[in-house]
Formats: C-alpha cells, sequence, structure tokens
C-alpha cells in the first residue's frame, strides 16, 4: 500500500488520497454485501422459499447500498468544500505570495515580498500557507504539480490563484499540460521545499544576484528555452504589469 505521507508533500493532495481511497472503500462495501446476499439467497432457496419474493429482504438490499451512497455523498460533498483551492487555509497567518507567469517555454516566479526573481525554479518553505498566483504573458496554459495536487489554467491579461499549505520537505517538478509549441517539454520547473532557515538562506543568496531591469526582460521574453536564472528586483509591480499589458 501506497505510504502517502512519504510520497506526497502537501496537505491538499494527502486529504485529496484519502478521499479517493475512503471512497473506493466504501464502494467495495456495497459490491461485498450484493455479492453476499446473492450467494445466500441462492444457497437457501430451498431451504426458505419465501426468500425469492420477500419484501423484507428485497427492502434490505435497497437500502443498505442507498444508505451507503448517500453517506458518500454527503462526506465527498463536504471534502470539496474542505478541498477548495482558493479557500484560506489560516486567516490569521499572512501566506507567502508566489506570482508565476507562462512564457514559451519558461516559467517566471516572483517573489514579490522578498523582492527576488527567478526562472523555472521554486523554493518553498514547510508549514507555511503559500497563495500562488498565476497568468500567462502569451497563450493559455496551464500550470501541473501532482505532488501538490494541484493543477491551475491561466491566460493572457488575467490572474487565477490558489492555496496551498506543504507538510514536509522533498524535491518535486511543476509541469505544463497544456500543449504550447516546439517548446512544451521543457515547461517544468524544477521545485525545493525546505525548512524555513534553509528558504531564507536560498532567499538571501539569491538577493546577491543581478538586478531584473527592463533589458533583460525583452531578452527574456523571447520564444526559447534555458535553464534555471535568478535576479533580485527593485519593482515588484511587475505581475501586475503583465496582466495589464494591451
Amino acid at each position: 500500500m501506497i505510504n502517502i505521507k512519504k510520497h506526497f508533500l502537501s496537505l491538499n493532495r494527502i486529504i485529496e488520497n484519502h478521499l479517493l481511497l475512503n471512497t473506493i472503500y466504501l464502494i467495495f462495501l456495497i459490491a461485498i454485501f450484493t455479492f453476499l446476499i446473492s450467494i445466500f439467497i441462492y444457497k437457501k432457496k430451498n431451504t426458505f422459499p419465501f426468500l425469492i419474493n420477500s419484501k423484507i429482504l428485497e427492502i434490505i438490499v435497497w437500502f443498505i447500498p442507498s444508505l451507503i451512497i448517500f453517506m458518500l455523498s454527503i462526506y465527498t460533498i463536504k471534502s470539496s468544500f474542505f478541498l477548495n483551492p482558493i479557500k484560506n487555509l489560516y486567516s490569521n497567518i499572512k501566506p507567502l505570495i508566489l506570482e508565476i507567469v507562462s512564457m514559451n517555454w519558461k516559467w517566471m516566479i516572483i517573489y514579490p515580498i522578498q523582492k527576488i526573481l527567478t526562472f523555472n525554479e521554486i523554493c518553498l518553505p514547510t508549514l507555511v500557507p503559500i497563495k500562488i498566483y498565476l497568468s500567462s504573458n502569451n497563450i493559455m496554459n496551464t500550470l501541473c504539480i501532482p505532488k501538490f495536487g494541484c493543477q491551475i489554467y491561466c491566460m493572457n491579461n488575467f490572474n487565477k490563484y490558489i492555496n496551498i499549505l506543504i507538510l514536509k520537505h522533498g524535491f518535486c517538478h511543476a509541469i505544463s499540460s497544456n500543449y504550447s509549441g516546439i517548446g512544451f517539454n521543457n515547461l517544468r520547473i524544477n521545485i525545493f521545499v525546505l525548512i524555513k532557515k534553509n528558504f531564507f538562506y536560498w532567499i538571501n543568496n539569491i538577493k546577491k544576484s543581478n538586478i531584473f531591469n527592463i533589458k533583460k526582460y525583452n531578452f527574456l521574453i523571447k520564444e526559447g528555452t534555458f535553464l534555471t536564472k535568478f535576479f533580485k528586483i527593485r519593482n515588484n509591480k511587475i505581475f501586475i504589469s503583465i496582466i495589464n499589458k494591451k
């Protein structure tokens, strides 16, 4: 059996998999119950002939599976509202803000509060609420992070956001699941999840990098691929400027 806490990093993904497993177990209960009743009737039809047309048995056969389906429906609906990705996880804790822009064929990631900018690499702290805003600089795209259990679409001049909470450190990839051209396979983000101390160490190292300016931006947004790049920024309104561009 899969060790959920070992393979998945975020709270949402762990709860989603618990929900899936519990749903499978309840569905199996219906199948097992129906199978056992069928075997019982087949073997006892000569001993208890009244079972063939028994209304009591018919009520039992219909009532118990219906009750399980009703409980499963309530459980699924409540879990779906709880797992709503746009819902704030902790209203009293200020989240870490990330702004991600899809380009052909690269991802630009902005940390507006920390005033740093990266391409194709994200570092996140554990046990801190994270709010991710997503937009596109050109065509429609989608960001999928399997180990976080999230997928979000983005388009030009529009932004969406999700909230996540990561429970343990680790490494994973984010990918695009929307074909966008010849460089589509390179639309990957390396994601490092670290404890808070190491996260701030990573931030401080990037603040020693070159300053990101309009000249670099105009060069980097051209179609093409490259490895990770890091910059410090002075203007934390880059994401808003990209959304509002005509």
